[in-house]
């Protein structure tokens, strides 16, 4: 294919499968959407557009870090988008860029691996619009740092240093460590001595350009509920269980969009599913080994492994869910579908070159199917559209900014006082303007509402337990200490010290002292942000000086 052709029916594809959002008001909205990403790019883009950059947030758990959290993605290039368009215009934006990129990227990389041209680009539909990926469109730091694994790849082979010591940059500044700890487990299984080197350089030279990242968010882990590791029930739980290493590679009618299946959603269509079989029984099989490592690692506490490496390697101690690491299944097995190589015009199977032997290679001379491959690329995305439009909810575009009655009230207050949500506040028959009058997780923040409470798999240490034994116990008396002046609960208080503001919304009598006690005991050091901002700074001008080394040498 012609090289400007590809990038048109990439991004045809990309306009297409998307269309629903992208052409009309309505925008994908769902779970961390709402809790999680929506308020935190909000903050990010205000007082970026201010000239701040934002170390603290005031207004969740008696203030939380900020620019300390990977989620925040504050200095991922394409987090850009959200400090100069609207939310909605941004987030459409940010998923069209990140699936165009995870389909042309998985393509180069099928190709260095000797792919041939139609089976590469079919590939690269089931990675990019396959079960792991559009289930992660609400995930932004997943859906970031994960496009970015193709690449690693290709630069690892390749030997190219600096520029994969980029690219792990970004999947660092993404925000979602995880990613980048299960993409160099994949890359072990194409090491080489020289390839070991590259690797090890790489990504000292990322931690030095991500520093003004990571050495914040170091402190922050520090003083956070991961600073002592995750019990073993922590950090195996949501494991894979046998049966659905095989039944989650098809399509599931009744998934449970609100619980765990986006961790473990594997579908890759139905067409590149066979590709994988016959791969599977025809080819060399040099994919199988690092597929089954996988399987074993995402059947966690399914199988004695999981234990051995908890007690033993200190990142499965630190991270959740082994579930997660269908990132690297999903990726394995469609690299797979690229490798069957059956001829399209009558051709023998490439062979593999000297660049790429010892990795993957070889084919397999069944058929001719080239005639078919249009109108199996068209099945293969309708199949997986059908699949996906599941499990990602829309809602209108002008619901993001709905202003509820508690969020009216708590504004005109202006006294800076926290609120607190009890957990009988919510509803299962709740409609969505009810739900976000409860103020849930964040979605306070962009209004400049202080939450007790909040929501964030990173927090410190010990603040969340705290806010939940509080709104389990709401005594007047007590939350008084601690600044909370309202409470948002789905029932009377029981106590005679709470005047009602709205049908759900409380105020507190007892709220009156000017000394109150505040539990956050962390608050994080300038020196830290200042000594990562020095090391980043120094190392781009290195970047820069070798960038130049090397067109004066060219030249």
């Amino acid at each position: 294919m012609k090289n400007y052709k590809l990038p048109i029916l990439f991004s045809a594809l990309v306009l297409l499968f998307f269309g629903r959002v992208i052409f009309t008001d309505k925008i994908f909205y769902f779970r961390d959407i709402l809790n999680l990403f929506l308020p935190y790019r909000l903050f990010a883009a205000e007082n970026i557009q201010s000239g701040i950059l934002p170390l603290w947030n005031p207004y969740t758990f008696f203030g939380q870090p900020f620019l300390a959290n990977p989620e925040t993605s504050l200095f991922y290039p394409f987090t850009v988008l959200f400090y100069i368009f609207k939310f909605s215009i941004a987030y459409k934006l940010f998923i069209v860029l990140h699936f165009f990129t995870a389909m042309i990227l998985f393509y180069f990389a099928a190709r260095l691996l000797k792919a041939k041209n139609s089976y590469a680009i079919l590939a690269s539909v089931a990675w990019a619009f396959g079960g792991y990926l559009t289930a992660r469109i609400e995930f932004l730091s997943i859906l970031g740092a994960a496009v970015w694994l193709p690449l690693v790849l290709i630069l690892l082979i390749r030997n190219k240093k600096l520029l994969l010591g980029i690219v792990f940059t970004f999947q660092i500044l993404a925000g979602h460590p995880q990613i980048i700890f299960y993409s160099v487990i994949l890359l072990l299984f194409f090491l080489n001595k020289q390839r070991l080197q590259t690797l090890i350089y790489s990504l000292v030279f990322a931690a030095l350009l991500s520093a003004i990242q990571l050495i914040p968010f170091g402190e922050f882990v520090k003083n956070s509920n991961r600073a002592d590791g995750l019990t073993y029930e922590e950090a195996s739980s949501v494991s894979v269980k046998p049966y659905e290493v095989f039944r989650n590679l098809l399509p599931k009618s009744d998934a449970d969009i609100t619980g765990r299946y986006w961790l473990k959603s594997s579908y890759i269509g139905f067409v590149p599913l066979i590709f994988v079989l016959i791969y599977l029984f025809k080819n060399n099989k040099k994919l199988v080994l690092p597929l089954i490592v996988v399987i074993i690692l995402a059947l966690g506490r399914n199988t004695p492994v999981y234990l051995f490496l908890y007690k033993y390697l200190l990142p499965f101690s630190r991270i959740r869910y082994p579930a997660a690491i269908i990132f690297l299944y999903t990726f394995i097995l469609c690299l797979m579908a690229s490798q069957i190589n059956l001829p399209t015009n009558g051709q023998s199977a490439p062979h593999t070159n000297k660049l790429v032997r010892g990795s993957i290679g070889g084919g397999v001379n069944i058929g001719k199917i080239g005639r078919l491959m249009p109108l199996i690329l068209i099945f293969t995305l309708g199949d997986l559209f059908f699949n996906s439009y599941k499990l990602n909810p829309t809602i209108p575009s002008k619901l993001l900014n709905i202003k509820t009655q508690n969020i009216f009230e708590l504004q005109q207050r202006s006294d800076n006082k926290k609120y607190l949500v009890l957990k009988d506040a919510y509803s299962k028959n709740q409609n969505y303007y009810n739900f976000i009058n409860t103020l849930p997780a964040n979605i306070n923040i962009p209004y400049h509402i202080y939450n007790a409470g909040g929501y964030d798999p990173l927090t410190t240490k010990g603040i969340e337990n705290f806010a939940e034994k509080l709104s389990g116990n709401p005594d007047a008396g007590e939350l008084a200490k601690y600044d909370i002046k309202y409470i948002i609960t789905g029932s009377p208080p029981r106590q005679d010290h709470w005047e009602k503001i709205t049908k759900n919304l409380f105020e507190n009598k007892l709220c009156y002292k000017k000394e109150v006690i505040n539990p956050q005991t962390f608050h994080p050091r300038y020196f830290y942000f200042l000594l990562g901002l020095y090391i980043t700074v120094f190392s781009i001008i290195l970047l820069f000086k070798q960038i130049i080394i090397r067109i004066q040498e060219s030249v």
